[in-house]
């Protein structure tokens, strides 16, 4: 990270209330997350040549999966806590891009493009998901910086993901195993963060003091 971009980071975070569970590795955290969303939602359909599928057709289907995810995120959302949502929905997705590595080296090139949609499909949701998350999380005084920040670092993950997706001139496929691995192993973070469902949302630091304080006298 850029003395820019860490000086920045310590000034929002001076912003926060002590007494709130957000900190600078808190915010971390949703930072890393996001990381690994941008590597497998910009990566996985940039390394869709190295399966031997038509390109068109494998770009032409990246672009619809994403459509249902409008749909099922909601649903998500309404059902399922926020912690919960994203771990398993990282996992899955994880755990495809790593099927899809494997059965594109067998040789059965349909199911492993199965696999490689269902990553992308779990990109997408994660992000649906992480976006929600972060309103939940700030008040709204800190709210667009933060989500700012947060989008700074799914973009940077998309910015690496080129130079992954090249090993697979060399190894195919094996790029998939690398976002799965990616997507999963720093979706685990999420663990850290608090759970935010069923919160208010609040517009000063002290109304999230206040509601904090209420949560955690709730919880004792």
């Amino acid at each position: 990270m850029s003395s820019k971009n860490k000086t920045y980071l310590e000034s929002l975070v001076s912003q926060l209330p002590p007494e709130q569970e957000t900190s600078e590795e808190l915010l971390s955290c949703y930072e890393i997350i996001l990381f690994g969303l941008g590597i497998s939602y910009y990566g996985v359909p940039l390394a869709a040549r190295d399966i031997d599928v038509n390109i068109y057709l494998s770009e032409t289907l990246n672009a619809v999966v994403e459509l249902p995810s409008f749909v099922i995120t909601p649903i998500i959302l309404e059902r399922v806590n926020r912690r919960s949502s994203v771990l398993v929905n990282t996992l899955l997705g994880g755990a495809s891009g790593v099927l899809c590595f494997v059965l594109s080296v067998l040789g059965k090139t349909g199911i492993a493009f199965a696999f490689e949609l269902a990553t992308f499909f779990c990109a997408r949701i994660g992000f649906n998901l992480m976006a929600v998350y972060m309103v939940e999380m700030f008040p709204t005084c800190v709210r667009s910086s933060a989500t700012m920040m947060f989008r700074q670092a799914l973009v940077v993950g998309g910015a690496c993901c080129p130079l992954i997706a090249s090993i697979g001139r060399d190894l195919p496929s094996v790029s998939f195993a690398i976002f799965g691995v990616a997507m999963s192993g720093l979706g685990l973070f999420v663990l850290i963060l608090p759970e935010t469902k069923g919160s208010s949302l609040c517009d000063t630091m002290e109304e999230q003091e206040k509601r904090d304080q209420a949560i955690n006298s709730s919880c004792c």
